[in-house]
Order: C-alpha cells, then structure tokens, then sequence
C-alpha cells in the first residue's frame, strides 16, 4: 500500500453519518495532502464501493458514536486487504481501551481534527497495514508449505507400505519422479495419494 514518490497517491474514502462532519473532514484530509475519493453516510455502501475498487484506500471512519454499526463497519473494511483504516474517536476514549481499535482500525484521529493530526494517523496507519499485510503473507506461506510437507510425508508413507521400501527411498522416488515429470514434488506426492485411494475404493467394491 506504501507509495514511493511520484506514483499515484493513497485514496481517501470518510464515512460519517453528519454531513458538516464530512464536509470539514474533507477540507482537513486534502489540505493534508491527501485525495478524497468519496464520502459515505451509510455504513453498506462504502464496504460496496471498496469492494468494487481496485486501488488502495484509507478508511477514515467517524466512531463517536459508539455504535455497533459503525464497529461491524470497521471490522469489514480490516477485512480487505486494500484498505487501511483510521477511526475517528473522542478525546476521552482514545486510550489503549478504544473500542475502534479493537475493531481493527490501524490508528486514530481525535476530534476536533487538523490536517498535521490526520497526516500522523494516516501515515501509522499505513505502516501497520503495510506491516500487517507482510505478516499475513508470510503466515499463508508458512501454512502453504506445512500442509505441502503434510502431503508429501502422507505419499511417503503410502510407498513404504505399497513398495516395502524405507522413508528415505520414498522420498528419493518422489523426488525422482518430480524431476523426470518436471512437477513439484507436491503435485506427484498428490498423484500418489489419488492413485491409492482409488485402489482403496477399488478394492472395497470388491469385497461388498
């Protein structure tokens, strides 16, 4: 989401029910340096428009109220990978306990609100997403290469049974295979796996 000089700048969308509220945040918000893109009183439709969107945003969200609505609102937008997101508090409930944060929302702004405030809180808010992202991903790869580990042992221990061999000749006739069929040896420990259950099947019709 970062933007290195000269690219197109972050998008702002601001959600608040009050159109005075939204009207100043606007002014604040480009006078900060920012664009705004379009402003939004109903909670659904900013969650739409993100959703069509396929540029990053910030969401800079009016949570004084308090409501649930607005809370679920926040939650949604965490929810995109495109969007970070910066709630908007009262003074008095801006400490470690802010409901918005615990909603997800990456950094605050305290109402009344000036541009140097919101340019602080966008630019914290963009390095959590930013680091939040990179951590997200770094966790799928770590997932992606457990339950690849998960299959390949599976396959292995398929072959000894079937070919009376051990662990490490398994694992060479994988490994052996993936490179005379230029595959993974992911997709041949899946083949293994398939084939097996398929004369698993085959050999339960027989004797039914």
């Amino acid at each position: 989401m970062v933007r290195q000089a000269g690219l197109a700048p972050i998008r702002v969308c601001i959600f608040s029910p009050t159109v005075e509220l939204c009207e100043s945040l606007v002014l604040n918000t480009e006078e900060a340096g920012y664009t705004v893109e379009q402003t939004f009183s109903q909670p659904q439709k900013l969650v739409e428009f993100i959703g069509r969107s396929n540029v990053d945003h910030i969401g800079l969200i009016d949570a004084r109220q308090h409501s649930e609505q607005v809370f679920t609102l926040i939650r949604d937008l965490c929810a995109e990978r495109s969007v970070a997101v910066v709630g908007l508090e009262k003074p008095i409930d801006s400490g470690p306990n802010s409901l918005a944060l615990a909603a997800g929302a990456q950094a605050l702004i305290l109402d009344p609100v000036n541009p140097k405030d919101i340019s602080c809180a966008f630019a914290v808010a963009l390095f959590q997403h930013t680091k939040q992202a990179r951590l997200e991903d770094e966790l799928g790869q770590l997932r992606e290469r457990l339950a690849n580990r998960k299959l390949i042992e599976r396959a292995k221990g398929m072959l000894m049974k079937a070919a009376k061999v051990s662990e490490p000749e398994a694992f060479r006739l994988i490994q052996k295979q993936s490179q005379d069929k230029r595959k993974s040896m992911v997709e041949i420990a899946t083949s293994i796996i398939s084939a097996n259950q398929l004369v698993e099947e085959a050999s339960r019709g027989r004797s039914e």
